[in-house]
């Protein structure tokens, strides 16, 4: 995808987060966020697995790890500086939007309470945003094409399943999670051709 491409994409992700943002969190939810309903309690100890999985002392250990890995194998390190960056910024602009739209949280918790607003969701913004670019730079990288395939198959399936254990302990509606994507997809835009601009600089500064 161009960097033209992306920035049109990165536009139409954000307006589709803030018209979204305003028609669901300021009236009762519709037959779409109702249809989730019958998910919540399932599996809580599962749920409650692969939400603390987005959480932040997961992701703290996870960036540290690369880091270190990125300052070891030095081909790696702009990739995991990239990831770091961009996940504590997605991690403060998705609080900002929540405080901006202040979209009640469903009363009937399971398990893990919080204080926060539902829309958009941050484990769905962070975990689109952070295994995503992932999946980008490993679909980049000179391993072989199956390891390649199978490592992105694993991060998409636990996308999915953060996803879903935020409904299955009904701490969000669906659409707060499609708000969560919708704002992934704008960091992973910008991240992306971010981390495209600076690898050619790098690129022309060692052949130089």
């Amino acid at each position: 995808m161009s960097e033209f491409a992306r920035a049109v994409l990165a536009i139409l992700a954000w307006l589709g987060l803030t018209q979204l943002g305003s028609f669901v969190s300021h009236r009762p939810p519709g037959s779409f966020d109702l249809s989730a309903a019958p998910l919540i309690g399932q599996d809580v100890p599962l749920a409650v697995f692969f939400t603390r999985a987005g959480t932040f002392p997961v992701y703290a250990v996870l960036c540290v790890a690369l880091l270190t890995f990125g300052f070891v194998r030095r081909a790696w390190l702009l990739p995991a500086i990239v990831s770091v960056v961009t996940l504590i910024a997605t991690w403060r602009l998705s609080d900002l939007v929540k405080d901006v739209f202040g979209r009640p949280r469903i009363s009937h918790w399971v398990a893990i309470h919080e204080t926060s607003s539902s829309y958009p969701s941050g484990h769905a913004a962070l975990s689109l945003t952070f295994y995503g670019l992932w999946i980008y730079f490993i679909a980049r990288s000179d391993l072989s094409t199956a390891l390649r395939r199978v490592i992105a198959a694993l991060l998409i399936a636990w996308i999915a399943a953060i996803g879903w254990s935020r409904l299955a302990l009904g701490a969000h509606y669906p659409t707060d999670l499609l708000g969560g994507y919708l704002l992934a997809v704008v960091a992973l835009c910008v991240a992306i051709t971010v981390y495209a601009r600076l690898d050619r600089r790098i690129a022309v500064t060692r052949r130089g």
